[in-house]
């Protein structure tokens, strides 16, 4: 009578686990909880295979879910006294939620943009961008296209800006608008959606296609929800009004140590830490931050460092 008891009770649970492994997905991504559908769909459609959330819910659909960030091109460029302090300064982020890293340069004409050396085929990580720079730290830089999921860091998109020449983005229209995120001759960071020609009056000669921005003008640019793009590893680029340029990396997907962040959560660490002006860069697994002479910050992707086809770099 006992064994036949227990075999029930084993049978029950087994059939308990079953039917929560099949049922959770749809919980999850139709039932009534939009934080954690907001959370899971963010992710996914940030990782390195969104074609499988987009089997599921079409544009609008994500978009309502998700929700939108609204970026400018009103930002106003502020004026500072250069700096030549050689000093970087590191420090850890911990909360409940996440770990992460913000490394500030004083000197903000320092930051560069680099890239691999061929973007068409294969990226590199981020260390061994700056590395093959001469670079004492790095932080990934924009997005690429990933069509069949293979995480090699190549075809980037849009814009790649250096020493004022178009390194890719030669053929785009002159007026047509772009997220890019990037600095100035002078050392000003500017984000936002820009042509080409705002971005020769205003100055760029480094920069890249990512975003959106964060913060502008001294100002949140999220004021509702949390960014719509769930919790994720985050990087984020940002400046204060002396000019110091900030790197953000928080680590994600590593439950027991750090889970991730919003870009609610990466706009106001970037907020508190005095940033005038901020913007979100490609994270998920492409997030490291590299600082004399090793990666600082723990990668989610559990080969180590992913391919990336840019970064921003400190000389």
């Amino acid at each position: 009578m006992k064994r036949i008891f227990n075999n029930i009770v084993v049978k029950f649970v087994i059939i308990t686990l079953l039917f929560f492994l099949f049922t959770s997905p749809i919980v999850v991504l139709f039932g009534p909880f939009p934080n954690l559908k907001r959370a899971v769909v963010g992710a996914i459609m940030r990782s390195r295979h969104p074609q499988y959330i987009t089997w599921l819910y079409n544009k609008d659909e994500l978009n309502q879910i998700l929700g939108t960030v609204t970026t400018t091109d009103t930002q106003k460029v502020f004026s500072f006294k250069l700096r030549t302090d050689p000093t970087l300064n590191l420090k850890k982020i911990e909360t409940s939620r996440f770990v992460g890293y913000l490394l500030e340069i004083p000197n903000p004409t320092r930051v560069q943009v680099a890239m691999a050396e061929d973007i068409n085929e294969k990226g590199d990580t981020t260390s061994n961008i700056a590395k093959k720079n001469n670079a004492v730290a790095a932080i990934n830089g924009g997005g690429f296209y990933d069509p069949n999921g293979t995480g090699t860091g190549r075809l980037p998109y849009g814009f790649i800006l250096h020493e004022g020449k178009y390194l890719l983005g030669q053929q785009v229209d002159d007026k047509e608008k772009v997220d890019f995120v990037g600095l100035t001759k002078s050392g000003n960071l500017i984000a936002g959606n820009y042509n080409k020609k705002q971005l020769s009056d205003l100055g760029a000669v480094e920069g890249l296609t990512f975003g959106p921005p964060l913060i502008i003008n001294g100002e949140k640019v999220i004021k509702n929800g949390d960014g719509g793009w769930g919790i994720s590893p985050r990087s984020a680029i940002g400046q204060k009004k002396d000019g110091t340029i900030m790197f953000l990396v928080i680590d994600g997907r590593q439950p027991g140590y750090s889970i991730g962040a919003t870009l609610v959560d990466a706009q106001n660490m970037m907020y508190e830490n005095g940033a005038y002006i901020a913007a979100n860069l490609d994270g998920g697994s492409s997030t490291t931050l590299y600082y004399n002479g090793k990666v600082v910050n723990k990668p989610a992707d559990l080969l180590g460092e992913r391919m990336i086809p840019t970064a921003f770099i400190v000389k």
